[in-house]
């Protein structure tokens, strides 16, 4: 239990420092009065690097190298963490959001490699393993907007890019240091156990796209929140707290989700899931208090919970495939950091009410959620 915590620890440390990243960047142009397109092109330009990045990471992440492919990723964020401290161009600033994902994208995919090696030592669930991995980077998320926010109170914006700097090289440091006891006393040279997995197919293409729609949704809500929490005039840390309570409850409904056993087997249980995700966005269309953001962010959080454990499980069923897939996971959050900056824009003009904008983002979410039932339910029809 004591080593899992201590691994567990690498994605939430890390989504620490990418969520301070991304609320920095947005928030900051935000204040300077840019508008959401300004704003947006912090998240389009993430997700083009990580997108990009994470297409080539089959080729390049080795189960083998795992940890010093880590160090090498933190070491590249902690480079560009203190570059952006120093530059004040919106165009240096976009430059610098392309260049680091693709050390997050490295990251992620030696750790996901690395952890396939140590469930199949254990014999652990892999329901088990999704939620708790869910759980720990979401819970990473959840608390960097809330430290951002915070320490916006006695920093500089600029400023918090070190606090990142010093919190990735912490990572590395205790990556490079903390060596996990594979096997148990006694059991040395034992052949690993195969992961504990309920009967069924893998539903990774249904899992692919129900990523797609609920990562799109929060960042088109991304999008247009520094915007309009800035013409509210919310205070800096209420911003930070609307953002950690869709992570924290994107965390949190993780765990709740291990209790569910085979789920990730029911295609029923998507609708019903999805459902929280479209009424967190129709919420987030008629709020204009913080609790109602508040509450709105919650829901969503709670939908997306299930999309990623849905996606990492899959992903993980048939090991064989697991590194090429891991790749095709990373690929698909990029490409909603891509394409959700994009839709917001088209869907919400400068000036115009955000209400519409939210209840057209719904209505695709249901739309799309409905299809990834139907895609699920004819998967699992054929059988294995």
């Amino acid at each position: 239990m004591k080593r899992n915590a201590v691994i567990y620890s690498y994605p939430f440390l890390v989504d620490i420092v990418v969520a301070l990243l991304l609320f920095v960047g947005r928030h900051s142009l935000a204040s300077r009065g840019l508008s959401e397109g300004a704003v947006g092109s912090v998240l389009l330009c993430y997700g083009l690097g990580y997108c990009g990045a994470s297409l080539f990471m089959r080729h390049f992440v080795r189960p083998a190298l795992a940890r010093a492919q880590m160090v090498g990723a933190l070491a590249v964020v902690v480079a560009t963490c203190v570059a952006l401290a120093r530059v004040e161009s919106v165009l240096a600033v976009q430059v610098l959001f392309a260049l680091v994902p693709v050390a997050i994208s490295l990251f992620f995919n030696s750790f996901q490699a690395y952890m396939l090696g140590i469930t199949a030592d254990t014999g652990r669930s892999l329901s088990a393993m999704a939620g708790h991995y869910t759980f720990s980077w979401s819970l990473g998320y959840a608390l960097g907007p809330l430290v951002s926010g915070a320490s916006r109170t006695y920093m500089e914006w600029a400023h918090v890019y070190y606090l990142a700097a010093a919190l990735s090289a912490a990572v590395a440091v205790l990556v490079g240091w903390f060596r996990p006891h594979r096997a148990p006393p006694g059991e040395a040279g034992a052949p690993p156990r195969e992961p504990q997995r309920a009967p069924g197919r893998s539903l990774i293409g249904p899992a692919w796209l129900g990523v797609a729609l609920g990562w799109v949704g929060w960042n088109a809500v991304s999008t247009y929140w520094p915007v309009q929490a800035t013409q509210i005039g919310f205070a800096a840390h209420i911003k930070g707290v609307v953002e950690f309570a869709f992570a924290v409850a994107q965390s949190l409904g993780a765990l709740a989700l291990i209790r569910l056993g085979a789920w990730h087997h029911r295609p029923l249980a998507l609708p019903l899931l999805g459902a929280l995700g479209v009424g967190g966005l129709l919420v987030f269309g008629g709020a204009a208090s913080p609790g109602a953001f508040v509450a709105a962010a919650l829901l969503l959080g709670l939908y997306t919970s299930a999309t990623f454990s849905f996606m990492v499980y899959h992903s993980m069923y048939d090991a064989d495939r697991a590194v090429k897939r891991v790749a095709y996971n990373e690929t698909v959050v990029g490409a909603s950091f891509l394409v959700a900056p994009v839709l917001a824009s088209g869907l919400h003009h400068n000036g115009a009410p955000f209400g519409p904008s939210y209840v057209a983002l719904a209505a695709l979410l249901g739309a799309g959620v409905a299809v990834q039932a139907l895609w699920a339910a004819a998967a699992n029809r054929r059988g294995t």
